[in-house]
């Protein structure tokens, strides 16, 4: 997914607010390295982001009806173990398609399907689609590889 430095974005496009219309044109793409101090969403939590690198590209689906944008982020996250309280690093390599409805009607008609949507009109920045697929990457209950290998429950009894 690595491209050469000189492609990648600013820190200011990123941060670029725009309609999720104006994502899914033809032909529109960003993409480069992200500096972890752009991600307070992802240290709310005490978490860390090295290595990450973003992008979102422009998509048609097979039959043309419906616009559409890739978000696709990889990189490493420092999380804490809900086991046993150490640090640990998790990869992240992901994707996901966002399809754009024109209007809030049709939007509301694909709510039975299986794919993300969101309205054309709506206001984001790639650093928050890229963002949200990094904390949608973190486990609800994080667990360092040693506990996750571990498959008896912890229990605790409190007296």
């Amino acid at each position: 997914m690595q491209t050469s430095a000189a492609d990648d974005a600013k820190a200011a496009d990123w941060k670029f607010r725009q309609t999720a219309g104006q994502f899914a044109r033809a032909g529109y793409a960003i993409r480069g390295a992200l500096d972890a101090s752009l991600l307070a969403r992802v240290a709310e939590d005490g978490n860390t982001a090295s290595d990450v690198y973003g992008s979102i590209e422009a998509v048609i689906a097979n039959d043309k009806s419906r616009p559409g944008f890739t978000v696709k982020v990889a990189g490493q996250l420092g999380l804490t173990c809900q086991s046993c309280g150490a640090g640990f690093t998790w990869p992240v390599d992901a994707m996901t398609t966002i399809y754009v409805a024109r209007d809030a009607a049709e939007l509301d008609a694909w709510e039975d399907e299986s794919f993300e949507s969101l309205e054309a009109n709506e206001k984001t920045s790639a650093l928050e689609l890229v963002e949200d697929e990094l904390l949608l990457a973190i486990p609800y209950v994080p667990r360092c590889e040693k506990c996750s290998a571990d498959s008896a429950p912890k229990t605790i009894e409190f007296n």
